[in-house]
């Protein structure tokens, strides 16, 4: 009788949550670094320190697990810069620097590579990147439009893309170093790439660039 009263209360202990939250981090790490041909339940477990049976009994396959890894990552922008124009688009070059040099940007980049081999998987995590995001951003932009700091002609997707854009390619290229590293050279920079995307290049714009 004791022995079934100490299985049942095995039986309905508890799941510790923190066990949970080990097993997401370590499969976003192993799947940034391996990509899904090298996402197993193996790999994590050792990655996070457990057993593989705590991972068996929480998810029934490693889709389910990353299903459960890209819920968990939605990604909130950095809404703390207000004002003049230049200091929010600063602000979202910097928090997009940040960004980029984490385990949070090499995640993204490894699932973007990945995107046409699991659309059912990557496709609406991404859209929730894009709503998150993106269109936060860019509503920052509009604002700015509404209140003439640019002119009307200024596209806000064109305008947010080429500030990520350009972060991203100097970030892959090894031009930039992560802000927690050399926070002086990564705000320089940020400074230096809006400074030169509101002001322009063209001394003498080619025929067809100005704009009515």
């Amino acid at each position: 009788m004791a022995v079934v009263e100490q299985e049942q209360k095995r039986a309905g202990r508890p799941r510790d949550p923190e066990i949970r939250k080990r097993v997401l981090l370590a499969a976003q790490r192993v799947y940034a670094r391996s990509g899904f041909s090298g996402f197993t339940f193996e790999a994590v477990a050792r990655e996070a320190a457990v057993g593989k049976p705590a991972i068996y009994r929480r998810w029934a396959s490693t889709k389910a697990l990353m299903d459960d890894v890209l819920s968990s990552h939605v990604l909130v922008p950095d809404s703390s810069s207000h004002g003049d124009i230049t200091r929010v688009l600063r602000a979202i070059a910097m928090s997009t620097l940040r960004l980029t040099h984490s385990e949070e940007g090499a995640f993204i980049l490894r699932v973007s590579s990945e995107r046409g081999l699991h659309p059912e998987l990557f496709d609406q995590y991404f859209d929730r990147l894009r709503s998150v995001i993106h269109f936060q951003n860019r509503s920052l932009v509009v604002e700015a439009v509404n209140r003439g700091e640019l002119a009307e002609h200024c596209n806000p997707d064109l305008l947010i893309q080429t500030i990520t854009g350009a972060i991203l390619v100097s970030t892959l290229m090894g031009f930039t170093s992560a802000p927690e590293e050399n926070q002086d050279a990564a705000a320089r920079y940020c400074d230096d790439l809006i400074r030169q995307i509101l002001t322009g290049v063209a001394s003498d714009p080619p025929p067809g660039a100005s704009m009515p």
